[in-house]
């Protein structure tokens, strides 16, 4: 198995691909770490497509215990096979995913953290959103992971699932505007933070809204619920199985609350029809797109059931 992690820009990454397949045996897996570019494509330039296959491990790779395999739509049974028994061996949680923009954790966190990017432009502190989150159980506020990931590779993922889903997924102004002034986050010790060792404080140099009039209780909404929609939508487009496998990859993707028992665990711990009726007051107050609820929960909350079965 050869393992590409090169740049996120799929011209490069085929012309990797295409090199690779030129130099292997036919038996040889090739695998791409890819977070959110499609596989498909990437196949698509080889001689043998049915050992192509996305493995995308999470950051940072020591310490976070998922893999997300990604099956392209010319990846081999064996491959798949193969790539699972290897990632297995290397002691990470498996899940397997179709081959759609964002593939289950990306697609499923962007909305999330781009939510806490329109709460700061609406005025509501970074420090506020943070604890929100944390008061959650999350184990770091999405302002601040925004920071850890990178604010210049957060902004490419974003704009990639920006194309795919449009005004849905429509990156937060202010995303682009701390990009612009080259803000990167904790490796550059700058970002909607600024950084000195351990300690962290606002920084003054990004501009948000002020005199926020949305409550804790609606923010922490925003945030959660927008991703229970898109998980929703990613069990009615069938990118994976079943809602234990959002549980899972979310829990050891994100770090989302173990005690909440992952995020679909929690949505049927509140009930479809209440996320439904939250989703649509949002529609109406906020974003129609962004929260416009999938028929997937409708049809839940229509029949009074939950995501677990």
């Amino acid at each position: 198995m050869i393992i590409e992690a090169v740049v996120e820009d799929l011209g490069i990454k085929q012309k990797v691909f295409k090199e690779m397949d030129g130099l292997t045996d036919k038996n040889v897996i090739l695998a791409s770490n890819t977070s959110s570019l499609p596989v498909t494509k990437m196949a698509e330039v080889c001689a043998h497509p049915e050992r192509v296959i996305g493995l995308h491990f999470f950051n940072p790779v020591n310490r976070m215990p998922l893999v997300e395999v990604i099956r392209a739509a010319q990846s081999s049974e064996e491959t798949i096979e193969r790539t699972v028994q290897f990632s297995r061996r290397l002691g990470k949680t498996v899940i397997l995913t179709e081959d759609r923009p964002g593939f289950l954790v990306n697609r499923l966190l962007h909305p999330y953290l781009n939510e806490a990017a329109y709460l700061l432009e609406q005025g509501m502190s970074a420090e506020k959103i943070d604890k929100i989150a944390e008061d959650f159980g999350m184990p770091m506020g999405p302002i601040e992971l925004v920071d850890q990931v990178g604010i210049d590779v957060g902004y490419k993922v974003a704009h990639i699932l920006q194309e795919a889903f449009g005004d849905r997924m429509k990156v937060a102004k202010i995303l682009e505007d701390v990009k612009t002034k080259g803000l990167l986050g904790k490796k550059s010790k700058k970002g909607f933070y600024v950084y000195d060792g351990k300690k962290k404080t606002v920084n003054p140099e990004v501009k948000t809204g002020s005199g926020s009039k949305v409550s804790d209780e609606d923010a922490l909404k925003r945030m959660i619920y927008i991703m229970i929609n898109e998980a929703a939508r990613c069990l009615e487009e069938k990118v994976i199985d079943s809602a234990g496998t959002v549980d899972i990859g979310m829990i050891m993707g994100t770090g989302f609350p173990p005690f909440r028992g992952g995020l679909l665990r929690y949505a049927d711990s509140v009930g479809a029809a209440s996320i439904l009726k939250d989703l649509e007051r949002f529609q109406k107050e906020v974003d129609t797109k962004r929260f416009e609820p999938c028929n997937y929960l409708r049809e839940l909350a229509k029949k009074g059931i939950g995501f677990h079965v």
